[in-house]
This record gives structure tokens, sequence and C-alpha cells, in this order.
């Protein structure tokens, strides 16, 4: 256990994860019990929470194995490449948590378990890297958004968990706000590894390297983008505006000055950015 907390802790961030997967099951959950006239139940939304937990751990680990040979190379400090714990063991808990899932999903409902199987298949794909790994990988951007669209599935997941929503009734409405998470996600992943001139690593890719300072930071203000207007389709509010308003504005010391210090308030804000959106969607659905 002490070894498992070891990697938690430094891959799998409490204080980091469990704020972001709070609000992104809190705003999935809450938009379709809304939509669709369904109450809110705190227990119900417990597990459902506990079931996202439990994914987006997985998904953390799928990675940790994943990049097992570079971070050999590259990021020996990393929990599995020096030895904390074996990729079997790693393995062997993520079949103890697909089976928890499954249960869980399927205590919530027969429509609950449906959509969150489609899930996982498509998380264990994802871990397959779709078996075209040696075509995906060296296209960065075409990587990140292939394995970010998980974040639909999984907003379709707590909605439907959350509400007991038949997936039929499901629609094109609903479909667009869930689509907003694609974005978010995307906006998460591109700005994460955005850089610095001088953070740059040899054989380490990041958006910065392959589109530029300008570019990376297109990329990600791009997403933002959509995804405020996704939800404007289906929720419009002032206020989704002025957060992004805000968030370009701190960006702007990113492009102007490309420093060490600028680029890593650039990747703090946009997670932050990232945490005020969705309270702010929940609140927005909430009044």
């Amino acid at each position: 256990m002490r070894n498992w907390w070891i990697l938690i802790k430094e891959r799998f961030s409490p204080a980091s994860y469990i704020p972001m997967i709070l609000l992104f099951t809190g705003a999935n959950a809450l938009y379709l019990c809304k939509a669709t006239d369904n109450e809110w139940h705190w227990l119900r939304f417990i597990a459902v929470f506990a079931l996202l937990l439990s994914f987006f751990f997985r998904m953390r680990l799928f990675d940790e194995i994943k990049d097992y040979e570079v971070d050999l190379k590259v990021n020996p400090t990393r929990p599995l490449a020096r030895g904390i714990l074996s990729v079997a063991q790693v393995k062997k808990a993520l079949l103890l948590l697909i089976v928890f899932e499954l249960i869980l999903a399927g205590c919530l409902g027969l429509s609950a378990f449906l959509i969150h199987a489609m899930a996982i298949g498509y998380s264990l794909l994802m871990y397959e890297e779709f078996f075209i790994g040696d075509l995906l990988r060296p296209h960065l951007t075409t990587y990140a958004v292939t394995h970010t669209f998980v974040s639909v599935l999984l907003a379709l997941s707590a909605g439907i968990a959350m509400s007991g929503t038949d997936p039929f009734q499901i629609t094109t409405k609903h479909l667009v706000f869930f689509l907003m998470n694609w974005a978010f996600f995307n906006l998460f992943e591109f700005a994460r590894k955005t850089f610095a001139p001088e953070e740059e690593r040899p054989h380490v890719p990041s958006y910065s390297n392959i589109f530029g300072i300008y570019g990376a930071w297109a990329l990600s203000i791009s997403q933002a983008l959509i995804g405020v207007a996704l939800v404007w389709v289906t929720k419009s509010h002032v206020l989704l505006m002025i957060l992004l308003f805000l968030y370009f504005l701190a960006t702007l010391p990113y492009i102007i000055n490309k420093t060490k210090k600028t680029a890593s308030f650039f990747r703090n804000v946009s997670g932050l950015y990232l945490l005020c959106h969705y309270i702010a969607v929940i609140y927005i659905l909430g009044a």
C-alpha cells in the first residue's frame, strides 16, 4: 500500500485530480438530470463519482504502462521506472478496477452499465493505441484527440448513471453539450505539453516544439473557444464569456515573453481555467 501511495502521490495527485473529476462528474450529471427532469440524489452521485474516479485512475495506470520503456530512458525517476511497482502488479490492479467499475455501473442500472462498458471498451482500445500505435505516435495532436474523445463517453456515463436516462432518449442537443468535454480535455492535454524554448527536452515531443510558441498557444485557445461555443448552444450565459476572456488575457504573457516562468504560468492558468469553467457550468445549471 505504501508503494501504491507513492505512485498515486507522484502520478495521480489527489489535490489535482480529485477536484477536476468531481467537477467533471457534477457538471455532466447535473446537466442530464436537469435536461430530463430527473431528481438529484447525493448518495447516487457519490457512486457515480467513485465510478469515474476509478476510470480516470485506470487511464493513468494505462499511461504508466505504455510509457514504461520510454521512461526507463527519459524519465527514470518515475515510479515504475525506478521499481516502486512492477508492470505485472499494475496490470492486476487494472483488472480489479475494471471488474469494480462494471459491478458498480451495473448497480446503477442497465443503461449505466451499457454506456460505461462502452467507455471501458474505448479505454482498452486507447491502451492498445487502436492497434495503429506506430502510425499514431509520431502525430502528437492526432494521438491526443483520439484519446481525449473518451471524455465524451465518460460524460455520457456520468449523466446516464446519475439520471437513469435511457440512452435512446439522448438527443442531439444533449450530445452537443457532452462534446464540450472533448474540447476542454484537448485544452488540458495541449496546455500541459506546451513549454518555453528553454524547457524543451531532446526526444520529448511537445506542442510548442511542433507548432512553435504561437501555434501551441493558438491550439489551446481554439479548444477553449470551441468548448464555450458548444455549451452556449445548449445553455448560454455571460459568465462563460467573461471566464474565456479572462483566460485569454492571462495567457498573453506566454506569447509575449516566452520564458520558463510565463510558460509555467500558462500551464497553471489553463488548469485553473478548466476548473473555473466546470464550476461556472454547475452554477449556471443550478441557477
